[in-house]
């Protein structure tokens, strides 16, 4: 769902581009609410892939239940990019889980997940279907980097690291409206209810309660320091909120096959200078800027009107073509550097890399069936599809390498 959105039309030309209108492993459809839009992204497509008015269309509207139910009873696998997943995602996901159907989205929205969790983990789970949040950019590196590198550490210690860092060494490509958009619903949605607001602060929101250490680690960053390992000026990391709840989550699934007392935490890194240390502080008065627009309806509504992206509008094609990504995930026992893994891409992280990440994440379901974990319920990307996505992504750009 959400073909006609920005990131969604990414995830159309992803498979049109790699997979065609017609192959022989699977067929598809684009779906959204506005018949006219599809249309016109049919036609907008044309040029490129001739056989693009083939493609089968769906009307699904997001508020109307039965349009959606209609939909996942004949899909296996819905791939929802319509955000935010506050407003529109519960009767998808409630739709998905009473069905049977499969389900991938891209949310970064933790309380959505806990919601999610809640009230569909057990109906997904009789039903045997996987509910699979978080599969692009948010939190795709961070979840299936953390899981193959603890495979390694088993493989060559016997044991699991106690300890995993992830610094960001670079990063180029854009923002969209939607992820905007996004961000202030969050707040608008919690700023009255302390449960959710809690989820937010809670580093173990998305454990279950008797999966969540006797010790929990608290590892946030709020200043800048020099990290004598790395040799490299760190500061926080925007995506640090999502991705590290999302790695815990996974453990807690994994019956805690990381260790009990695990520590997990991400920060964004600069090298050594004066130069370094100025990227890092224009990073955390950036990050406080859109703090107080998201805190100051006044300065929010400003700031959206004149300077951020609105819904429907992102990157260009030369930024996402000329973007990158590259991380490295150190993985620590006690005081001893012992291993790291780095995920990088090709191509900008959150647009063109996340369409490649959510795209080959329901391929593996459908292709590989036999190759993935045999679990159902509320999962994230390393418990419900597990280590074989990233041999999927190695040919697609992504690359895991240890």
């Amino acid at each position: 769902m959400g073909s006609t959105g920005f990131t969604g039309r990414l995830v159309v030309e992803y498979l049109l581009d790699h997979y065609g209108v017609k192959n022989k492993q699977f067929s598809w459809a684009i779906a959204a609410r506005d018949e006219r839009k599809l249309g016109e992204l049919k036609l907008a497509l044309d040029h490129r892939f001739s056989d693009m008015l083939d493609l089968p269309v769906i009307v699904v509207d997001s508020y109307n239940k039965n349009s959606i139910d209609k939909m996942t009873k004949k899909a296996r696998v819905v791939i929802s990019t319509v955000g935010p997943y506050l407003k529109y995602g519960h009767q998808l996901v409630q739709s998905c889980a009473e069905n049977g159907t499969h389900y991938f989205d891209l949310t970064g929205e933790v309380p959505f997940i806990r919601e999610s969790i809640e009230r569909y983990d057990k109906l997904a789970k009789k039903n045997k279907c996987k509910i699979i949040h978080s599969c692009g950019f948010d939190s795709l590196p961070s979840d299936i980097g953390v899981l193959l590198l603890q495979e390694e550490a088993l493989r060559t210690f016997g044991k699991p690291f106690n300890e995993i860092k992830l610094y960001v060494k670079g990063m180029a490509g854009g923002i969209s409206g939607g992820t905007i958009d996004s961000a202030f619903t969050i707040y608008e949605y919690t700023k009255n209810r302390k449960d959710l607001r809690e989820t937010l602060s809670d580093p173990y929101s998305l454990v279950s309660v008797d999966k969540i250490p006797s010790k929990p680690s608290k590892t946030s960053l709020s200043g800048i320091y020099w990290d004598e390992k790395m040799k490299r000026w760190v500061c926080p990391f925007a995506m640090a909120g999502i991705n590290t709840k999302v790695v815990r989550m996974t453990n807690g699934l994994l019956n805690n096959q990381y260790g009990e007392d695990f520590k997990y935490s991400e920060v964004y890194s600069f090298k050594r200078g004066v130069i370094g240390y100025i990227k890092a502080l224009s990073m955390i008065t950036t990050l406080a800027a859109f703090k107080v627009s998201l805190h100051s309806k006044p300065v929010g509504k400003i700031a959206r009107r004149m300077m951020l992206p609105k819904p429907g509008q992102g990157p260009s094609r030369h930024k996402r073509d000329n973007g990158y990504f590259k991380m490295e995930l150190v993985g620590i026992n006690g005081k001893t550097r012992m291993k790291s893994i780095v995920v990088e891409g090709d191509s900008d992280a959150g647009y063109s890399g996340t369409a490649k990440m959510i795209t080959e994440s329901a391929l593996s379901l459908i292709l590989n069936v036999n190759e993935i974990p045999n679990t159902f319920g509320v999962l994230s990307t390393a418990s419900g599809i597990g280590r074989f996505v990233a041999k999927r992504l190695e040919t697609k750009g992504i690359k895991f390498i240890i």
